[in-house]
């Protein structure tokens, strides 16, 4: 059986792969290969590509997880291009390289006529090994500019671990052009077979035939057949498609390996040297050309076969040479100078980078760029090796949504150079997440669905310190260590490489790393639930869907569903497992031995749900009653206190009765808000008013609260009273009312030191008589605790006060 690189993708989960390529469809990628890496639970890939492949790249749209997924870093070669087409799939012993012709591209991995070595460590080990040389080698490689090699020699190592302990004859190697030519290198191969005796080629591209000229004469031969493939080749810029010019005696010939093949485009590069005593077959990469066979030229990556013996080779028949080109083929038309490349890393609300064309140095401006235009993010200086490193708030939080994240340098001159973002902390956060993450990035990206939220709501019921890392304010980039997160007791999706940010930024312990990129992370899912959202929209029988709203498709609606003439709208089922979820994690997180945080997660995850998933308004009013009661309990922090007032006037707007509003007053005043200055707003707490719609506005709910004092305030007045022997008007306006019985006895109690020894101050719990010790019936007990005031009946019968502070 036939194994085709994406069974050997779907074969494993690989810990290490890695691709290099010169052109690259990053559409291509995420659609063909990355889904199968994500559901073989592979690892994080790092793409290697030429600046030009990078610089296409950048303008399809498409592509909306690169620098999260996967990394892609680019590569400019001094003098020519970075051309090798490879990759590896390694999983310790287990390791699967493949070397070839193809483009990460359609054409690449099918569209095109393309030739592939398949390497495994059980026959080729010394090829493998000779791989892992060039990945050690590429970064300091004079000539080459990428970034730092830590990520370079893991693979290296990778390889060499897969290879260690593996025999072989060496017949099969791997050679590149890092310093040395191939052209050099395949001449002494065919030396050390006895000199060669015939060269047969086969590739789209020539620069005239000066190259395989050269060839010829290394070799020692003074003519060459060369492959005319019968359905053309690829067309590109600047290059030939045959050797018109070749000194050498040129026969067009067709080689019996595509008789019977589909009619594809000749893409495919490869030599057949025939010796005196063997056979080599080279493939790969290089082309007929000198950029490519040459010194100091394009990078490539080719298999060579030694076959020592044999001495029949490819058959052939007669052909006529191929005519010259006419319209160059996409993946390889001339590039726009005018923009340069960089790669960037994002790592919380740092971003860092490098400009690897143009040369540039001096001042610039850094812009995140996007579909409606640059955005400035700040100005800098570039280094003398164009580096720059800038503060970029919110750029992280941004990436979560799902956007591909690609930002702009450009100096004074005009001149520019775009690339992509890798942000640094999507590994740790993938693994952490595990089985999860779908739905949490989906959160983000405001397209979840109710199943998505009663996922997340069960997973948060499941272990609550989860939610240990978040803080109850905004999410904060950059934020200190935290608690260790148990999260990772969970059956993850394996551990998603991490050299990409370790090769950029200042040493850190990973268990450090990892908990602050997780940290952040719940931040900016708390901040999520924290966002104004509209509610799922219903399914309606017959074809209506709910996947046409503003947000994104996987869910949201405004219910308007119920317009569409002659259909029945029902709820998506979905919904009712979200509330049921949702109120199991809120009966978890409001137990009353939860800490302080809790509560106030509990706030932000409650109007979330009353936004989205609409439950029914009593229940909401129990849920909100429930938790202005435990925030009360606990401190505020100051920066959230307005919402929690804001959703104090929500439930007192609904029935804005006297005894609401004393009730409301109260606990604005506990919370520390200022009843002289102006109304929270009520944007603030728009999931709530969804289920709860008052009967008036904050504005003119407002004056009734500050009109308006608590018996707690009437009851200190009355004390000041007291304490000035003389009545205070309007300051205790409802005591002669609500405390009838009491109020003969506390007026005069006022001016009289004989009816004053019938009061009797309680400053502790209000259950019991402060002199007799005596507890107060029930009923009494209930006036003292609401109004401050009642009567020790069935004991001293004086007139208890409760004198809070």
């Amino acid at each position: 059986m036939n194994l085709t690189p994406l069974d050997l993708i779907d074969a494993h989960p690989w810990q290490h792969v890695a691709f290099t390529t010169y052109a690259v469809s990053l559409s291509f990628f995420e659609a063909v290969i990355l889904d199968r890496l994500v559901r073989g639970r592979g690892s994080q890939a790092l793409i290697l590509t030429d600046v030009k492949g990078l610089r296409t790249a950048l303008s399809e749209r498409g592509a909306q997880r690169v620098g999260k997924d996967y990394a892609i870093e680019p590569v400019a070669v001094t003098g020519g291009v970075f051309h090798p087409k490879i990759t590896l799939l390694a999983a310790g012993k287990e390791c699967h390289l493949l070397v070839g012709s193809g483009n990460l591209t359609f054409g690449g991995w099918g569209g095109n006529c393309e030739v592939l070595e398949h390497l495994h460590p059980s026959f080729a080990a010394a090829a493998i090994t000779d791989a892992a040389e060039f990945f050690d080698r590429l970064p300091d490689t004079d000539r080459v500019r990428l970034s730092t090699g830590a990520q370079y020699r893991a693979i290296a190592d990778a390889l060499r671990h897969a290879a260690a302990g593996e025999t072989g004859d060496g017949a099969i190697r791997f050679i590149h052009s890092l310093d040395t030519a191939i052209a050099d290198q395949i001449a002494q191969f065919a030396a050390d077979l006895g000199g060669a005796s015939r060269l047969v080629t086969m590739a789209p591209f020539y620069d005239s035939g000066t190259a395989v000229e050269h060839l010829c004469n290394a070799l020692g031969l003074s003519e060459l057949f060369v492959h005319a493939h019968e359905h053309g080749c690829v067309e590109g810029v600047g290059v030939e498609n045959w050797p018109r010019n070749c000194t050498s005696a040129v026969q067009a010939v067709h080689l019996n390996l595509f008789e019977g093949e589909e009619p594809r485009r000749l893409h495919a590069k490869a030599f057949e040297i025939l010796c005196r005593r063997g056979r080599i077959v080279v493939s790969g990469s290089a082309n007929g050309t000198t950029a490519a066979l040459d010194a100091n030229r394009n990078i490539e990556a080719c298999i060579v076969r030694v076959q020592r013996g044999r001495r029949t080779g490819w058959r052939h028949r007669p052909a006529q040479p191929i005519d010259p080109p006419s319209v160059p083929d996409d993946e390889h038309d001339k590039e726009d100078g005018s923009t340069g490349v960089l790669r960037a890393v994002l790592d919380a609300n740092v971003l860092t980078g490098s400009v690897l064309t143009p040369k540039m140095t001096g001042s610039v401006t850094v812009f995140l760029v996007t579909a409606t235009g640059p955005e400035q993010i700040a100005e800098t200086t570039l280094s003398a090796e164009g580096a720059f490193r800038v503060t970029a708030p919110l750029l992280e939080q941004r990436s979560w949504t799902g956007d591909r994240l690609v930002v702009r340098v450009r100096d004074a001159k005009g001149r520019q150079a775009d690339g992509f973002v890798s942000v640094a902390s999507f590994g740790d956060v993938a693994r952490r997440a595990g089985l999860l993450g779908p739905q949490l990035f989906a959160l983000l990206g405001r397209t979840e669905t109710p199943a998505d939220v009663a996922a997340i709501m069960s997973w948060f019921h499941e272990d609550p310190e989860r939610l240990a890392a978040a803080a109850p304010g905004p999410a904060t980039l950059g934020s200190g260590e935290h608690k260790k997160d148990k999260s990772d007791q969970l059956i993850p999706v394996p551990a998603l490489s991490e050299h990409y940010a370790e090769d950029t930024f200042p040493p850190m312990s990973r268990s450090r790393t990892s908990q602050r990129n997780w940290s952040r992370f719940i931040d900016h899912i708390l901040t999520a639930f924290r966002e104004a959202r509209t509610p799922f929209g219903q399914t309606v029988a017959g074809g209506v869907g709910d996947d046409d709203d503003d947000e994104g498709g996987r869910g949201g609606g405004d219910g308007s569903d119920n317009d569409v003439p002659g259909t029945t709208p029902t709820y998506d089922p979905e919904i009712e497992k979200s509330l049921a979820a949702f109120e199991r994690l809120f009966d978890l997180l409001t137990e009353p031995d939860r800490p302080r945080r809790h509560a106030l997660i509990s706030f932000d995850l409650t109007q979330y749900v009353c936004a989205r998933l609409r439950p029914e308004a009593e229940q909401a009013r129990i849920w909100l009653e429930s938790l202005i009661r435990r925030l009360l309990e606990t401190e505020v922090p100051k920066e959230r206190r307005s919402d929690v007032a804001a959703a104090v006037l929500t439930l007192a707007a609904m029935a804005p009765d006297k005894r609401a509003c004393r009730s409301a007053r109260h606990r604005l005043l506990r919370l520390d808000v200022d009843l002289e200055g102006t109304p929270p707003d009520a944007e603030s707490v728009s999931g709530f008013a969804a289920v709860l719609p008052p009967q008036i506005s904050f504005i003119e709910l407002w004056p009734c609260l500050q009109a308006l004092r608590t018996y707690h305030e009437q009851v200190r007045g009355y004390l000041q009273a007291l304490e000035q022997r003389a009545p205070l008007e309007n300051d205790y306006p409802d005591l002669e009312h609500d405390a009838h019985e009491e109020w003969p006895i506390l007026k005069d109690a006022i001016v009289s030191d004989r009816i004053r020894r019938r009061l009797v101050f309680s400053t502790g719990e209000a259950d019991s008589c402060p002199c007799c010790f005596v507890m107060l019936p029930t009923a009494e007990e209930a006036k003292l605790q609401s109004i401050g005031i009642a009567t020790a009946k069935g004991c001293c019968n004086r007139v208890v006060i409760w004198a809070r502070d």
